[in-house]
């Protein structure tokens, strides 16, 4: 009887190994929809020099785009080199401004590439390289909560290589 029992759990135990490892799929815009501020735009609220050093960018993005993340806020991208953006949160509601990290190295990569992807009706957000130059060079997926702080979600190591479409849709 324990010999049987043995095969049984050692038959079991080779099953769970065998059975083939399913990995998480990567997060999708239309999971985390969120309604759109159409509300009167504040003025971005420069209330630190590197902000103030900005204005022009600020103030035109908030004359010039339409809310493009997480229902209200608006992704301004400041350049920090040749293949480096340090992307922005601009509140169309309040005028905070919210910066995190820098988003390096994508290296060869077509014309069309773009290393923050977000849509206006969704709380989901792609950084797309190295963030802060260091680390795995891919796509990270956050989501931005109420407050506009982000939350780690998901990564895919690309190894620098962006030809794939993102598959976020």
């Amino acid at each position: 009887m324990n010999r049987f029992l043995k095969a049984i759990a050692a038959a079991m135990l080779f099953a769970c190994y065998a059975l083939p490892v399913r990995a998480e799929a990567p997060p999708k815009f239309g999971d985390y929809t969120v309604k759109v501020y159409t509300g009167k735009h504040t003025k971005p609220r420069l209330d630190h020099e590197f902000w103030r050093d900005r204005s022009e960018t600020y103030r035109g993005a908030m004359e010039d785009k339409k809310v493009n993340a997480g229902g209200r806020y608006i992704v301004v991208i400041l350049p920090c080199g040749s293949e480096c953006q340090a992307p922005t949160f601009l509140d169309v509601r309040t005028g905070r401004i919210t910066q995190f990290f820098t988003v390096s190295n994508w290296g060869e990569v077509s014309d069309d590439f773009e290393p923050v992807i977000s849509r206006a009706d969704s709380r989901l957000i792609v950084f797309r390289g190295k963030r802060n130059e260091q680390g795995i060079n891919g796509n990270h997926y956050y989501l931005i909560d109420d407050r506009g702080q982000l939350k780690h979600l998901y990564t895919t190591d690309t190894g620098g290589d962006f030809s794939a479409v993102l598959k976020a849709e």
